[in-house]
């Protein structure tokens, strides 16, 4: 559960979308190894949605593995099941696969995960190996782009830059792409054993920068990837783009991504390039349905080099008589002030030019401040009229349980003085509740509103006190489970947090109650579970009142959809705008032992989600 827990929130806050059926579209499904904002992938997918994206008949949708942060056995399984759940009765016409990860998890669940004989496709992987598609029953199914650095070509052209060159380092991170790495690598150092090379896999970046703070002469780096460190800890480009500019000594890369971020050059993949061609083969694929499987493998490299790394380390590009690009060229004087001179040549024509279109701008902007002020009042009123809505939703169930307590202290004529001050207690909380609630909503409509740090236990023992008394005379059981001794700190909304628990517990009331109608010796009952996991919390509330139609469960967090002959529609809503929009959680319900349950999940104080 707590994998499952992440991955829920990392498919739906990291742009995950669902491709919707349509007879007249083809759909692809994406399966990206890694998380959003991993440069590689970006770059790929970027390239790819360039080519794509100009046939308007075709449709992705994108599913992120995270495989970098996260790679257990147990990760994987739970994975599955998730997405399972997620590709039920969903129809793709082609599956992406990004990378390897995605690639030997696609192959080993195949069966599980797609019902409609898909055909796969791989891109970015290093080796492909025939005999793992045969073994996993996938002959035919398969076509794909084998990513081809040209790891012996820069070796040969960091021999021939320096050729007084003495040691060379290559630097490789100890991971199933680096493993791949590894075979060309091993080659290109058995065909040159007239040259020492040392052959780095385990490392760390501190390590690295101490190692090659000092300019030596004769020696050279050659960087293949260093995402995993020797603690299999993750590394952002960013921090491995600082490690390679602190270098001294010159160093050689095979992709475009630290091209003018530290890296000399060389005989470079260019990663949006491999995405843009891994389109074309999409489109291929799609417009002939019989087409047979097609491997290619991309060796279209682009010779780039850094104009400033060069002259430090005093290398040249001559010797290659190849098209060569420069990155870092300094301007020359025309290049530098090219701007003043074009000015001087079209600025007294265009001076008058600017003078009627300023006039023009200034009269459309007058009248467009007119309407936009219509249109904000607009947004304001239905606004209010939502709050005012949400307003009565709060206050029925204080107003019950003011009258409950009413009631139940005129039944009984004699009190004793501690009875007395209870009962006075309770309906003060009640009514205190209310208050809070208006000073709530009227929170809602100003700008903003600041987070603040509390215990999700305190907001759950609060929210119980406001329904304990109309819950007990419900005959309903109310049980809350959670760890003793245990923070569970987060940052949000506190009091829209318990309005939110509220929503769901009444519903749960109501749904025992309708069972009670029929049965009159039903007995109800209502779980609210607290776990902590690594780097969230999760509550799950959980009743027997019979569970929600399969029919309204994807509608349930509707504005205005409800299944009550009174209901208004807007609690559940509420309800997911607080978790997920204000508080930046999760939630969604499940049908499970002859009721429903709502999961909510939370990230936990200090917990870092980015990339």
């Amino acid at each position: 559960m707590p994998i499952k827990a992440f991955l829920l929130i990392v498919l739906f806050f990291f742009n995950y979308s669902f491709a919707t059926t349509s007879d007249n579209k083809s759909h692809i499904l994406i399966i990206n190894s890694y998380h959003k904002g991993f440069q590689w992938s970006d770059e790929l997918i970027f390239g790819l949605e360039k080519v794509i994206n100009n046939d308007k008949t075709v449709e992705t949708t994108i599913l992120y593995m995270d495989s970098k942060r996260i790679s257990s056995s147990e990760y994987y399984e739970e994975l599955k099941d998730l997405y399972k759940l997620q590709l039920n009765n969903r129809k793709y016409d082609l599956v992406l696969l990004v990378d390897k990860f995605a690639y030997e998890f696609a192959l080993k669940n195949y069966n599980e995960l797609f019902k409609n004989n898909e055909k796969l496709v791989f891109t970015g992987i290093e080796q492909y190996e025939p005999l793992l598609v045969e073994k996993s029953g996938l002959t035919g199914k398969i076509s794909g782009i084998i990513e081809k650095r040209a790891i012996f070509d820069i070796v040969n052209i960091i021999n021939k830059m320096m050729p007084k060159l003495k040691k060379l380092y290559i630097i490789n991170d100890f991971s199933k792409n680096g493993d791949d790495s590894d075979i060309a690598i091993r080659n290109a150092i058995n065909l040159n054993n007239n040259l020492e090379i040392e052959y780095i896999r385990y490392s760390t970046i501190d390590e690295l920068k101490k190692k090659f703070s000092t300019y030596k002469k004769d020696e050279a780096i050659f960087f293949v990837r260093f995402y995993n460190n020797t603690n299999q800890e993750l590394h952002t480009n960013q921090e491995i783009a600082s490690m390679i500019n602190s270098f001294e000594l010159p160093t050689f890369s095979t992709d475009s991504l630290f091209i003018e971020k530290g890296s000399v050059g060389g005989k470079l993949v260019l990663i949006e390039n491999l995405g843009k061609s891994t389109g074309n083969l999409l489109l291929e694929l799609l417009n002939d349905k019989n087409a047979k499987p097609i491997i290619k493998t991309y060796d279209s490299y682009s010779y780039i080099f850094d104009y400033e790394k060069l002259k430090k380390f005093d290398l040249n590009t001559d010797f290659l008589k190849k098209k060569v690009t420069f990155v870092n060229v300094p301007l020359s004087f025309l290049d530098k002030n090219r701007s003043l001179v074009n000015a001087v040549f079209i600025i007294s024509p265009v001076l008058l030019f600017f003078i009627l279109l300023l006039f023009y701008n200034l009269q459309l902007q007058i009248k467009n401040t007119k309407h936009q002020e219509f249109i904000i009042q607009q947004s304001k009123l239905a606004e209010i009229g939502e709050i005012i809505s949400s307003i009565a939703h709060q206050w029925k169930e204080p107003l019950i349980e003011i009258s409950t307590l009413v009631q139940e202290h005129v039944a009984s004529s004699k009190k004793t003085k501690e009875e007395e001050e209870k009962y006075l207690k309770d309906i003060m909380f009640q009514i205190y509740y209310m208050t809070d609630t208006i000073n709530d909503f009227q929170d809602f409509i100003k700008p903003s509103t600041k987070k603040t740090h509390f215990d999700i236990k305190d907001a759950i023992i609060k929210m119980m006190h406001i329904v304990e008394h109309n819950i007990k005379y419900s005959y309903i059981d109310i049980n809350i489970n959670f760890q003793e001794e245990t923070k569970l700190i987060v940052l949000g909304y506190n009091n829209e947090l318990m309005q939110s628990l509220l929503n769901i517990v009444n519903n749960a009331k109501d749904s025992i109650i309708k069972q009670r109608v029929s049965n009159k010796k039903f007995k109800g009952l209502i779980n609210i579970d607290i776990f902590k996991r690594t780097q969230y919390v999760q509550i799950e509330i959980s009743d027997n009142g019979g569970g929600i139609d399969k029919k309204d469960m994807k509608k349930i967090f509707d504005p205005y959809y409800t299944t009550k002959e009174k209901g208004h529609g807007i609690g559940l809503y509420m309800t997911k705008v607080i978790i997920e929009d204000k508080m930046d959680g999760l939630i969604y319900a499940v049908n499970k032992n002859n009721g429903a349950t709502f999961i909510i999940r939370l990230r936990l104080e200090n917990e870092n989600f980015s990339s």
